[in-house]
């Protein structure tokens, strides 16, 4: 309730003044004896308890989930675009299925085929990641690890069966259904990965599967013999952003324009579902990633006094020698927050993007992997001087770093030479963030610099200045910095 009682703290206004309410996934499909009319009350009764009572009129409603996806990225896309959108939407499990493709037609959709859990790519990869030791949640961690494997001792990972159908999506008769595949998933990915395994052959399962997720997207994509001119992604399996590579590469072959929306796992379907309900869907539009409440300059510099930090006013030119010069490790918080997994030039620890003795430092207080990369933001120009590759303002798609730009570049080039740069551009690069990259720029010849999320491991990505000072503190960072000032968080 604390995330609705924010949105509606953000846009101005009360739980009675709200028009409908939509949740992107559907019960009756969930498996869980529920059915939409238990679900409105639960939710009604849930709002009235926190304080937020809708009015009696205000409607309740549920949307497809892999459907909320795809809106989700239509808003992200350039509104004067929309006119023909192909949608290939796939996770681990929305209601009873894993995935869906969608067609936009001159504002009217085309729902052609569902994919079913028997056939699910998510799935697949999450039990590669439980077999490699990892979380629920760290596929991120098996991408990165992908990079190190032998394609010659390369574990075969068979691919999932075809499973898509057509038509409306199933009511699962409970939730087991979902587990039972889980559970076969996992016992083929064990077997091929040996208890005791060393880090090679974890790599090369790593790489097995990343090989064969991809193999799968790109045999979907294969079938389209009339390509819509824009492309999009979303779902947690377009996260990965070494399979986004391949599928921008196939994007820029056939005229085809590639949208990511940030959020693109379930962190997007608020989103997604409200525009679902909208009148006109196809023309909702999300005009920047950048969705948090505004934290202005004067406001944040004067609650982090009050919280007993010493704040001075700060050149974004006097920033970047600290970070060049003087190697320090900076927590960068401006403005509105990003809405998605990657930090964008909002709530982002900086750094300077030539060291690997900074990236290795980096990788340790925010309690990382060292075999784990990090990426960097830059300038387009930069972008276009140092990468090879589709250009990602969400750092979603994986670029490939020129020969000239390793060494300059060390800090955020992975072992197979690839990074997953953002490139800033529009407002971001003319505001403060675009400024510090250009100080940077005169200091070390290029437009880079480290940008991580700014949490401690294991924790959320900081939102307010309070926020900002407690993770500064507790990673022991050299400076907590913004728009015009910079504090000393110790």
């Amino acid at each position: 309730m604390l995330s609705v009682r924010e949105a509606l703290s953000i846009a101005g206004i009360k739980a009675e003044d709200v028009d409908a309410v939509c949740h992107g996934w559907q019960p009756e499909a969930l498996g869980l004896g529920l059915t939409q009319e238990t679900e409105a009350r639960a939710i009604r009764a849930a709002l009235a308890d926190a304080d937020l009572a809708l009015r009696t009129d205000t409607p309740v409603t549920f949307a497809n989930h892999h459907l909320s996806h795809f809106w989700s990225g239509v808003a992200f896309t350039p509104p004067g675009e929309r006119t023909a959108i192909n949608g290939l939407i796939l996770d681990g499990a929305g209601e009873s299925t894993a995935g869906a493709f969608f067609r936009l037609r001159d504002g009217q959709l085309h729902h052609d085929w569902n994919l079913g859990l028997q056939g699910s790519l998510g799935l697949l990869y999450e039990t590669a990641t439980a077999a490699l030791g990892f979380r629920s949640g760290e596929e991120g961690k098996t991408m990165g690890l992908a990079s190190y494997g032998r394609p010659e001792t390369m574990e075969k990972v068979p691919a999932p069966p075809d499973d898509r159908f057509a038509g409306p999506i199933p009511a699962l008769s409970d939730r087991e259904e979902i587990r039972r595949v889980y559970r076969s998933l996992l016992r083929q990915m064990r077997d091929l990965v040996p208890a005791g395994a060393s880090f090679n052959q974890r790599a090369d399962l790593a790489l097995g599967v990343q090989e064969a997720v991809e193999s799968q997207i790109m045999s979907y994509l294969g079938e389209i013999a009339d390509p819509a001119p824009h492309l999009v992604m979303a779902g947690g399996v377009a996260l990965n952003c070494s399979i986004n590579a391949t599928v921008a590469h196939w994007c820029a072959n056939h005229g085809v324009a590639l949208t990511i929306p940030p959020p693109s796992g379930d962190g997007g379907i608020a989103i997604g579902a409200a525009i679902s309900i909208s009148p006109d869907p196809a023309s909702c539009t999300a005009d920047s990633p950048f969705l948090g409440r505004d934290f202005s300059p004067g406001a944040t510099a004067d609650r982090l006094r009050a919280l007993g930090a010493q704040v001075s006013e700060m050149a974004m030119t006097e920033l970047a020698a600290l970070l060049v010069e003087r190697d320090q490790l900076c927590g960068w918080f401006e403005g509105r927050s990003e809405v998605g997994p990657r930090a964008l030039g909002k709530r982002s620890v900086l750094s300077r993007a030539d060291s690997t003795r900074i990236r290795d430092r980096l990788n340790v207080i925010k309690g990382r992997e060292s075999w784990r990369p990090l990426a960097p933001s830059v300038l387009p120009a930069e972008f276009d001087a140092s990468f090879s590759g589709a250009p990602s303002p969400y750092m979603l798609i994986n670029a490939t770093a020129t020969v000239p730009a390793m060494k300059p570049l060390a800090g955020v080039i992975h072992v197979d030479n690839t990074a997953r740069p953002q490139v800033v551009a529009g407002d971001l690069a003319q505001g403060p963030y675009g400024q510090l990259l250009t100080a940077v720029a005169r200091l070390t010849g290029h437009a880079a610099i480290t940008c991580t999320s700014f949490n401690p491991g294991g924790q959320p990505i900081v939102y307010s200045p309070d926020d900002a000072l407690a993770a500064a503190r507790l990673m022991g960072l050299d400076l907590l910095a913004g728009d015009g000032w910079c504090a000393t968080p110790r």
